[in-house]
């Protein structure tokens, strides 16, 4: 395929798989992607639909939970850290720091399905991604419980202790950078496994052909 085309005029559109150019698109398709979308000529449209089928078939889940699992890990580990080396939680840029840590994970999560896309994919990223933000959650939280342990086994908060002292925080009004951490990460999460979509026609946030893409 090749790797990009131009859109010559708005009116004017060309096949990002063979280039061809059309003026009047009646019988064209469109290949809706996270980035934008591509217009399709009806020559294209059963190669892309099976590219498309392709890529939502058979996903490696085992190494994508497993990736995805790592990759939790590890950032939930680096926020954790961070905020112990500033001395507080990082949640002034909360929005920002949820979408870092969502694309990580959900990109983890892609890569190990083996560059699969998919409902299966979206829900397994989101819950990774959930489970990233709450481990490091219980990481900061539980700090200060470690440090006044000595780091030894009562030094730990168990689960129950963990969500009650969470409850009592977001009571207070403490928890909302939080909440916005926890929502930003599992949406862009979600988001990245999803699957390219054909339509016979470009959605309507998109008709005045919007962003095209290659």
């Amino acid at each position: 395929m090749a790797p990009e085309f131009l859109s010559v005029t708005p009116q004017r559109l060309r096949c990002y798989v063979c280039g061809t150019f059309t003026e009047s698109p009646n019988a064209w398709s469109y290949r809706i992607r996270l980035r934008g979308h591509s217009p399709v000529c009806p020559s294209c449209r059963s190669k892309v639909e099976q590219e498309i089928e392709q890529l939502a078939s058979n996903p490696n889940l085992l190494g994508a939970v497993l990736l995805g699992a790592i990759a939790a890990a590890v950032v939930a580990t680096a926020w954790y850290g961070i905020s112990v080396v500033l001395g507080h939680m990082p949640t002034a840029e909360a929005i920002g720091i949820g979408v870092g840590i969502g694309w990580l994970v959900g990109k983890a999560v892609v890569l190990g399905s083996g560059n699969k896309r998919g409902p299966s994919l979206q829900w397994t990223a989101g819950a990774l991604a959930g489970a990233a933000i709450l481990g490091g959650q219980y990481l900061i939280l539980n700090h200060p419980v470690s440090k006044l342990a000595g780091g030894g086994p009562s030094g730990w908060l168990s689960w129950k202790q963990f969500f009650i002292l969470l409850g009592r925080l977001t009571a207070h009004g403490k928890g909302f950078d939080e909440l916005l951490l926890f929502t930003a990460a599992i949406s862009c999460a979600f988001v990245l496994p999803r699957a390219d979509k054909l339509l016979s026609e470009p959605p309507r946030n998109i008709r005045g052909w919007g962003r095209l893409v290659g």
